[in-house]
């Protein structure tokens, strides 16, 4: 795990922070109000085929995972050599996972896991990482097309070998990970489009692969919990068009959008540390506290829920700490 506490603030993408930070942030909130039986189901994800807002959460925070990725590998190869830059990545990587099989665990525990293979967000991107490493020695069109390649066939398995395995597990199982990394691959293609300034081309793509997505439903059902292939190309054209937004508008903001980007800074801090927080409301044996609360008490813990977790952000970029596996 590093650490970064300097007087000397690194140098870093604002907007990607912003976009990273507001992923983050609605990521917590729909985990906090997933078990409220008093939220409406538009605020929770699709219980299989279908989409809701909640659906494109997680993708936005893969897509600004790769908006990063590609810079960050090859700054570490550039520094430390291409087998230690492997070694360290991977490493990170397996580390995600364990963790995230510990907060699984513990979600099973206390019966909120669901059926199938405990197999979490956390696990996800971690899979996504290893899978999506290799295909970085290539050019972005050449990853778009090995990623569209991979989706069609993912979708072949999907629906001759895995459904019943994959609607069972928690956010697609170990399968849905090869959807999950070949989405990040589509968001890394991205990511040298924006580093290379080319915005009609970025826009372009991100038009056309919300075009096929849309197209694809007709018919590949949308589905989260299977990661199909018109979700993913839905989802990722989304992302990226709503990262444009915040490239757009990165000078627009009052201080530069700091509220947001203390959130974008230390993501996996905030999203540990919201796994604790969760506890407050869902160990209890009190179903009235939070499963059968009310919506305005909802609406209230929600907001000391979100409180809290700012106040750990605000103290972190005070600080200037970064802190990543």
């Amino acid at each position: 795990m590093a650490v970064v506490d300097s007087h000397v603030p690194t140098a870093r993408d604002r907007a990607i922070d912003r976009f990273r930070g507001l992923a983050i942030l609605m990521m917590v909130i729909a985990n906090f109000l997933e078990h409220v039986r008093a939220v409406p189901g538009w605020l929770k994800h699709a219980p299989d085929v279908g989409i809701t807002v909640v659906d494109f959460i997680a993708p936005a925070f893969i897509f600004a995972i790769g908006l990063t990725f590609p810079g960050s590998v090859r700054r570490r190869i550039g520094r430390d050599g291409s087998r230690r830059a492997v070694e360290h990545t991977v490493v990170r990587a397996l580390a995600l996972i364990g963790l995230g099989t510990l907060f699984s665990i513990g979600e099973w525990r206390f019966g909120l896991g669901g059926g199938g293979m405990p197999w979490g967000t956390l696990q996800s991107i971690g899979a996504a990482i290893i899978l999506a490493l290799p295909t970085l020695v290539l050019p972005a069109p050449a990853r778009v097309a090995l990623a569209v390649a991979g989706l069609a066939a993912y979708q072949w398995l999907l629906d001759s070998f895995w459904l019943e395995e994959v609607v069972a597990a928690s956010n697609a199982g170990l399968q849905g990970s090869l959807a999950w990394a070949l989405l990040l691959v589509i968001a890394t293609a991205f990511a040298d489009l924006h580093a290379a300034g080319r915005r009609r081309w970025y826009l372009a793509a991100a038009v056309l692969m919300l075009a096929a997505g849309i197209a694809a439903a007709r018919w590949i059902p949308v589905s989260k919990h299977r990661m199909s292939l018109s979700f993913v190309l839905i989802v990722t054209a989304a992302s990226a068009i709503a990262f444009v937004v915040f490239d757009l508008t990165r000078n627009w903001l009052r201080g530069d959008g700091r509220l947001l980007a203390a959130w974008g800074r230390n993501p996996l801090v905030l999203y540990v540390a919201h796994f604790f927080l969760l506890a407050v409301f869902l160990v209890p044996a009190a179903p009235w506290w939070h499963v059968e609360a009310p919506l305005w008490l909802t609406a209230v813990q929600a907001a000391g829920f979100v409180a809290v977790l700012h106040a750990l952000a605000a103290w972190l970029r005070r600080r200037n700490v970064l802190v990543s596996l």
